[in-house]
């Protein structure tokens, strides 16, 4: 009889361990997959900025930025629209309201926005 109690102590340890650690997991944190979905949106905007200052910096050093920054930016319906040219993109369901590429560049650059930064992206290419 001692042993059937003794199993049954250590199970009921066992079952409160495991409750402590999803109590704690859930509490303080967010759950692990929101956390990993945060890091590839993360990854994602960090590749993007790299391409748009990539761009940007090109432009500045070849004299266009002055004459490109003031120019409208807008995307919808598989296309998007910049310095009077309109290029199609791949991603259907991408939609950018109208702004300069300045405005663009710094939501992109300090606000962290996804979408600006895919804006300029797109009208500047790949």
């Amino acid at each position: 009889m001692k042993k059937a109690q003794g199993s049954l102590e250590y199970s009921a340890m066992v079952a409160l361990a495991l409750v402590i650690i999803l109590i704690t997991v859930f509490w303080f944190g967010e759950g692990i997959v929101p956390k990993a979905i945060k890091s590839t949106e993360q990854n994602q905007l960090l590749a993007y900025q790299d391409n748009v200052e990539t761009k940007i910096q090109y432009l500045k050093t070849s004299g266009s930025w002055n004459s490109l920054k003031n120019k409208t930016v807008s995307c919808s319906n598989s296309q998007c629209t910049f310095n009077d040219e309109t290029k199609s993109i791949d991603d259907s369901t991408f939609s950018y309201s109208e702004t300069t590429l300045e405005n663009a560049y710094n939501k992109c650059i300090y606000e962290n926005d996804l979408d600006s930064c895919k804006a300029i992206v797109y009208v500047l290419g790949d």
